[in-house]
């Protein structure tokens, strides 16, 4: 699949922007806009499983268009208020969904990252797999990148802890992207950070997800 590259990839985003920044909107509900042609992933989140039965009809019509980049988010939360083993039965649907279409998996993971890693060992992802909003110690990411998957950075760059700054820096860079998820601000504003971060050029920074970003999508 060929995807026209823009400067700046921000590889997940709940906010539509102007501009030509290649921006994958996250579709928990509504899913009938990725009929627009939206750049977009679609999936059940954890905290919005309601329905869950119904939307994954929804899912299942529009999976399958070349504008949907992605299964998610989906994944665990031990802070949402939806039943643990409902989260679970929609999660493994989600891993399923996303292995028979061949898309990548868009996870978020709320202190639960050893569970999520369970539940990959018993129900193996044949596709990339990204943490989205990663903000935990560089010790966890070293451990997840050593599980292949891929860790996204974003907001929690910005805030005074010290540990995403840290995993950021010392991550490897083919596995690693950038997002602005519910935050209103610029991805050229996270780009900027973390090209601080890991002590090197804008451009390094830029060119190095272009080339993730084929590595996961373009498959």
């Amino acid at each position: 699949m060929f995807i026209f590259l823009s400067r700046y990839i921000n590889i997940h985003s709940h906010h539509t922007f102007p501009g030509d920044n290649l921006s994958i909107f996250c579709l928990y509900d509504q899913f009938e806009r990725a009929e627009s042609g939206l750049t977009c992933s679609v999936g059940l989140h954890p905290w919005y499983l309601d329905h869950a039965e119904a939307d994954c009809e929804a899912i299942r019509k529009y999976m399958s268009l070349p504008n949907v980049l992605a299964i998610g988010e989906c994944g665990l939360d031990k802070l949402a208020k939806t039943d643990w083993d409902w989260q679970m039965k929609w999660l493994i649907w989600q891993i399923d969904l996303a292995n028979s279409i061949n898309k990548p998996l868009i996870i978020h993971c709320v202190k639960a990252f050893e569970d999520l890693l369970a539940v990959f060992k018993m129900h193996p992802p044949k596709v990339p797999v990204i943490i989205h909003g990663f903000n935990k110690k560089p010790e966890l990411a070293q451990q997840l990148v050593q599980h292949r998957l891929y860790i996204s950075f974003g907001k929690a760059l910005f805030q005074s802890h010290p540990g995403p700054l840290e995993a950021l820096e010392h991550i490897p860079a083919d596995h690693f992207f950038l997002e602005t998820d519910d935050a209103a601000m610029p991805i050229a504003d996270v780009y900027a950070k973390a090209a601080k971060i890991r002590k090197t050029g804008e451009d390094e920074i830029i060119l190095q997800l272009q080339k993730n970003f084929q590595n996961v999508f373009a498959r």
